[in-house]
């Protein structure tokens, strides 16, 4: 009984503990869910706001010249690579970006290059622009339509009916 007694005495201690930490970390900003990343699509534009910790802006700020950045990449895992990064400021909440492409799976990140061009993440979104529809590419083969005489052609067009010399210089 008394192991009981002490065993839910400890768990109360610890309990309290936990909840001043809690406390302390959201009061210092440190756990605080501050970060947001809001878009809305609006003819192939992403209208985007958002909001950061304090202590990001103030690491951004101090550290990487207050350059904040919107980046949208296609991730849909097709083999294409499409992409686009803006650049904006920790004083600026909002900004419209243009999307590298109208289908397939999409990736909006807001972070900032660190060091050695790093990008780091501080928020991001992941939405799907439907099933990517790629043409098939019609082959042409240009050699077939090519004309007989294309060198005389070109030869013609290059001098424009003046001898270039050589065997065609006249003596």
């Amino acid at each position: 009984m008394s192991q009981e007694l002490s065993l839910k005495s400890s768990m109360k201690w610890l309990t309290s503990k936990l909840h001043a930490l809690k406390k302390y970390l959201t009061a210092s900003g440190i756990n605080g869910r501050e970060d947001s990343l809001n878009y809305k699509i609006n003819y192939g534009t992403i209208q985007c706001n958002w909001t950061i910790r304090k202590s990001s802006k103030r690491l951004i700020d101090e550290n990487f010249n207050s350059a904040l950045f919107l980046r949208v990449r296609d991730i849909s895992g097709d083999g294409t690579n499409a992409s686009v990064t803006l650049e904006t400021t920790t004083s600026t909440n909002h900004a419209d970006i243009h999307l590298p492409t109208t289908q397939g799976k999409i990736l909006l990140e807001l972070g900032y290059k660190a060091y050695k061009g790093d990008f780091i993440t501080l928020e991001y979104k992941i939405f799907n622009l439907g099933e990517k529809k790629i043409k098939a590419i019609r082959y042409i083969d240009w050699f077939n339509i090519e004309a007989e005489n294309i060198h005389q052609r070109m030869y013609e067009m290059a001098t424009r009916g003046v001898p270039a010399g050589g065997s065609e210089q006249q003596t």
